[in-house]
């Protein structure tokens, strides 16, 4: 009984210790000694300075990264974050991750976890936001003021595909957080509409590239009347992808025809059918695999063939793709990838607020199926595919801008 007695009044005074510590430590920071994106003293520094075992350090560190005050990078230290405690060390997420195999974001947003676990932090997922545009803007709204009253440390927004009268909703969102100090990272697209840039990082791929990289592929195989499937809504993906459209069709000597590009919904059967008798074009390209989904039957009731009739490529490369009735040929989006850079770009905001704000692309694969009519055995080279191709084995490279 002494014996557990002592070890009591011995685990008593090491959680006194404990506390302490980072009790010193919250003062230290909030009084600005340690300034948001300087390091700490190491465990081992502040063992000697307190004469206490490293293990009583660590509890105090991670309170102190619990309370969203620390953020600890191996091989780096402790770093200062911010100056007053949140809730809990939390990421949220205003993302419209949808139904799985439909969109990258379920993908994406699954690796960011994964990294956020990994570094002390937890992520929020909310409710999905894939309806329709008005209870789309009410959820993300309530999901910032959520993290608002929680004061989250950071918010992982993927701005909302919305009319474009209505995209300042966008910008809104975010500067609310900002404003809160809450640091913002944009995943896929910005909040402005392309070419403008905001001041946020953000995580994607080049759009125009893109774009440009599978309207080449449709013209290398002969065709010359390519018709861009963009959808209702306003996105900066989708302004970029149809400017490397245009780019490709200019180089290839074609002058871009505007009726060419459709912007109506592709759920309407009635819609697409009259637009495809009006075409006439040699293949479609659409904005994501999930509308190439929906033209693919569309045109299957119609009796229009593909790839007999007309050549048809997406981009995303989701899982339905694989599974349409004609395999779906698309521009893959290295999504895990894509989360894992996200997340590093959050956690380097946290250490140091005053970073300038970073554009990452990442490099993307033509993935040829039978959809676009071209030989399955022909090398990548001669359809164009390799102008966005890492080479075989290599993983997708990132740059920013």
């Amino acid at each position: 009984m002494l014996r557990q007695t002592g070890r009591l009044v011995m685990a008593d005074r090491a959680k006194a210790k404990h506390r302490y510590i980072y009790e010193h430590l919250r003062s230290a920071i909030a009084s600005g000694e340690y300034a948001v994106g300087q390091k700490v003293p190491t465990e081992a520094e502040l063992s000697a300075r307190f004469d206490v075992c490293r293990q009583t350090v660590s509890a105090a560190l991670r309170e102190l990264q619990r309370q969203g005050l620390l953020i600890r990078r191996r091989g780096v230290g402790s770093l200062v974050c911010r100056s007053h405690p949140t809730e809990r060390n939390l990421f949220g997420l205003i993302v419209p991750i949808g139904e799985p195999g439909k969109t990258i974001f379920g993908r994406m947003c699954g690796e960011m976890a994964r990294v956020a676990q990994a570094n002390g932090f937890a992520l929020l997922w909310g409710d999905p936001l894939s309806v329709e545009a008005e209870v789309q803007i009410e959820r993300a709204e309530k999901l910032c003021e959520q993290y608002l009253s929680r004061k989250v440390a950071g918010v992982f927004l993927a701005p909302l595909e919305v009319p474009a009268d209505r995209l300042a909703v966008n910008q809104q969102i975010a500067q609310r957080l900002q404003d809160a100090g809450i640091a913002v990272v944009l995943l896929d697209r910005d909040i402005f509409d392309y070419p403008d840039r905001s001041g946020f990082d953000l995580v994607g791929i080049d759009n125009r590239r893109s774009g440009y990289v599978v309207t080449k592929h449709l013209l290398d195989l002969g065709c010359r009347r390519i018709h861009f499937i963009a959808g209702p809504m306003t996105v900066a993906t989708v302004t970029a992808r149809i400017a490397g459209y245009e780019d490709a069709l200019r180089r290839h000597g074609i002058t871009p025809d505007p009726t060419w590009i459709n912007h109506g919904d592709p759920h309407h059967r009635e819609s697409v059918g009259e637009w495809v008798r009006r075409s006439r074009a040699d293949a479609y390209i659409c904005v994501n695999d999930y509308t190439a989904a929906l033209v693919m039957h569309h045109l299957a009731a119609l009796g229009v063939r593909v790839p007999d009739d007309v050549r048809l490529v997406g981009f995303d490369d989701v899982e339905l793709a694989r599974f349409l009735p004609v395999p779906l040929t698309t521009l893959h989006q290295p999504a895990e990838e894509m989360g894992s850079l996200a997340m590093r770009l959050m956690l380097d905001r946290l250490a140091n607020p005053k970073l300038a704000p970073r554009h990452v692309m990442l490099s993307c694969e033509l993935v040829i199926r039978e959809s676009c009519g071209a030989a399955k055995a022909d090398p990548p080279g001669a359809c164009g595919a390799n102008a966005m191709t890492p080479s075989k084995g290599r993983r997708p490279r990132a740059r920013s801008s």
